[in-house]
């Protein structure tokens, strides 16, 4: 397969699915929105502390919600009734959006793993396996990226990376990410780049591979990357390609 003919760079991806005032991300909503579009759908995926998943973008559940505590130390049963926003949208497992999804647009699958990779990626992989529709993953964390490269070599990969706070993850280690030192360990098969850290010498250095530039959020955004990359993740908005 030509990664270049592929729906990870012929179609704009919706980041957390389509997301308005109403329908946050990471909601049945925004994913609805992102399919009556046709558009693909870049959706989030942590582990809690009884390895469910749940597709939830923020280290602390009171960033969306009225619950407290970090996402990986609650239960299922901690979140499954919390709403989004105010909302009338619930926390989503990950089984339930691939369910809801069931191959209507492609996916791709950002997993947050700041800890020991292996089981939050098997688990990931064991229900991908079972999905009948297009899907890739993506992490911040190249040793996450690394898992499958060693453990699902068939799942296209893309590392994420931009200007990190150098506390992000140490800053040693923030460094190297947005150098994308650690891509000859991991081998993605595609770069998510910060699309105001675009262009850099870093990034032209991959040129071989896909460039999705990450978070553009109106149409000026978009028309000063376009030219620096194969394709965008927005933020609320879709561009008039």
């Amino acid at each position: 397969m030509d990664i270049f003919e592929s729906w990870l760079v012929n179609n704009a991806i919706t980041r957390y699915g389509l997301v308005t005032e109403n329908e946050p991300e990471n909601t049945i909503g925004s994913y609805a929105n992102s399919i009556k579009i046709k558009a693909p759908i870049m959706i989030c995926v942590q582990s809690l502390d009884d390895e469910n998943l749940v597709c939830f973008s923020y280290k602390n559940i009171s960033k969306l919600t009225n619950g407290t505590g970090y996402v990986q130390t609650l239960n299922y049963a901690d979140v499954k009734d919390l709403k989004i926003k105010n909302t009338k949208y619930n926390v989503l497992s990950f089984e339930d959006a691939l369910n809801y999804i069931n191959g209507q647009v492609p996916i791709l699958i950002n997993i947050i793993n700041d800890g020991v990779v292996g089981k939050t990626e098997s688990n990931v992989y064991k229900h991908l396996k079972e999905y009948n529709g297009e899907f890739a993953v993506m992490s911040t964390n190249p040793y996450v990226l690394e898992w499958f490269k060693n453990n699902a070599s068939d799942v296209l990969r893309g590392i994420k990376s931009g200007k990190f706070n150098d506390k992000y993850f140490g800053s040693i280690k923030t460094k190297k990410l947005t150098k994308l030192k650690f891509n000859k360990m991991c081998e993605p098969d595609f770069i998510v780049y910060d699309y105001d850290a675009l262009p850099n010498k870093y990034v032209n250095k991959f040129s071989v591979l896909p460039i999705i530039a990450y978070n553009v959020s109106n149409e000026n955004s978009y028309l000063n990357v376009v030219k620096y990359c194969d394709n965008v993740i927005c933020d609320g908005f879709i561009p008039e390609i």
